[in-house]
């Protein structure tokens, strides 16, 4: 269907005399209210050509794709008839909400000459609902200003800005629509994970769980965010979304974290923040005097405070890289010796605190030693990204079920972290094929004064 939709401006800058800002401002007014007038105009065009075709002795290509229905009064049977008489118009006005404007008409209704069953096909044509009223378009717009903001704020927000407005209430029920899947991995090297409590609805403590990947130079994407699930399932999920295997798992230690995830990876690295602070509350929790804890608390740090100088990243020899073995070597020796002190000493908790850690203090020189890909030392980035998630679940509404904080989690870290998986999700929920094309066709003016 082809039309051309003619317009007119009459512009008046009085005494001869307006400034840019004058000038500006008037054009953008003048072209939202146009934008309202256009799209009724295209909708009520295309709404006639639509039951032109399906009342007319057009044939099926006309009509393909539109006027399939269940005979009237027999649930599940399709009626094969595609000839229809017009049958009016909805006895109410309805109102099409979209990013920058809305409009009214009244939806016409087609009737099957063989069954009697009665359509409204315009709504099959827009992928609308029977009582949908708005766009895809329109629940973008206001998701990406409720995951910067809350639903209050995202909805003046919208209002400010001379769009359409949304009640809060309703962005609330539209946001439950959202549902964004697991992201696939990209083949970053890194895998990180964390978790954290959340208020759930009743007062009780949730927690969320967040997965996402790393590259060498702090470059992160997120892959999901869970609330109310535990570890095991979640790998289960991972596994099936990450392309290839992860060579290094960043984590804060957790147990059902590492045994879970980390079989997700090659390796599991341990937050050297992360293990001397835990030791220390190991200590305390074995009875050892404040001085002995500070004492070995300083000490694990000297033993981990092995570092990567900058100038090697790119090269070193064969001697310094051997060097660095020797010093790992040496570290994790004296570790053991620092497990055997607790165990003589009757600190239990603190000796195994230390074995189990052993291993995946020292994975990322490791890594660099065999690949020369430079991993993260600690769990800070995810430790920091898994914050402000929290942060912003608590600005955009409180009380959340666990679908709820999921559901939202994703949309803040994706819209935030991911902009090319967002822009895509929203490509697909939208069916955006380039079917409707509007450019200018002609444009002059004329004074007239």
């Amino acid at each position: 269907m082809n039309m051309v939709v003619n317009c007119g401006f009459a512009v008046n800058i009085k005494d001869d005399r307006a400034n840019a800002n004058e000038i500006f401002d008037a054009v953008v007014r003048a072209v939202r209210g146009v934008a309202e007038k256009l799209a009724l105009v295209i909708l009520k065009e295309y709404q006639d050509r639509i039951t032109e075709a399906l009342c007319s002795a057009s044939g099926p290509v006309a009509k393909k794709g539109l006027g399939g229905h269940e005979v009237k009064g027999q649930e599940g049977r399709r009626c094969r008839c595609r000839s229809f008489r017009r049958s009016g118009y909805w006895k109410e006005t309805r109102c099409l909400r979209g990013e920058y404007c809305s409009v009214e008409f009244r939806p016409r209704v087609v009737e099957c000459k063989k069954c009697g069953k009665r359509l409204t096909p315009v709504l099959e044509a827009l992928e609308l609902d029977a009582y949908e009223w708005r766009t895809e378009g329109l629940l973008r717009k206001v998701m990406e200003s409720v995951a910067e903001t809350s639903y209050r704020r995202g909805s003046a927000q919208l209002d400010r800005l001379a769009e359409v407005p949304v009640a809060k209430s309703t962005a609330h029920r539209w946001a439950a629509r959202v549902e964004l899947p697991v992201s696939a991995g990209s083949g970053k090297p890194f895998l990180g994970a964390d978790g954290t409590g959340f208020k759930k609805q009743g007062g009780q403590r949730g927690d969320v769980h967040l997965v996402l990947e790393m590259g060498q130079k702090g470059d992160i994407r997120p892959l999901g965010v869970w609330a109310g699930t535990g570890w095991e399932q979640i790998s289960k999920e991972m596994k099936k979304q990450l392309q290839g295997e992860p060579r290094l798992l960043v984590s804060d230690g957790e147990r059902g974290l590492e045994n879970w995830m980390g079989r997700l990876t090659q390796r599991s690295a341990r937050s050297h923040w992360h293990y001397s602070r835990d030791s220390s509350f190991a200590l305390w929790r074995d009875g050892a005097p404040r001085e002995e804890r500070q004492r070995v608390q300083k000490r694990l740090r000297e033993l981990l405070a092995i570092e990567i100088n900058e100038a090697d990243m790119e090269w070193v020899s064969a001697k310094d890289r051997q060097t660095l073995r020797d010093r790992i070597s040496a570290a994790e020796k004296d570790l053991d010796q620092l497990q055997e002190d607790f165990e003589k000493k009757g600190y239990q908790k603190a000796a195994t605190y230390l074995a189990n850690a052993r291993d995946r203090l020292f994975n990322h020189l490791k890594l660099w030693l065999e690949t020369g890909i430079i991993a993260p030392r600690t769990a800070s980035i995810v430790e920091n990204i898994i914050r402000e998630l929290v942060r912003r679940l608590k600005k955009v509404g409180w009380n959340w079920s666990d679908a709820g904080a999921t559901r939202m989690g994703r949309v803040v870290m994706t819209r935030r972290y991911d902009p090319e998986t967002w822009e895509a999700y929203w490509r697909q929920r939208m069916n955006l094929q380039g079917r409707c094309e509007i450019r200018l066709k002609w444009f002059f003016a004329k004074r007239v004064a």
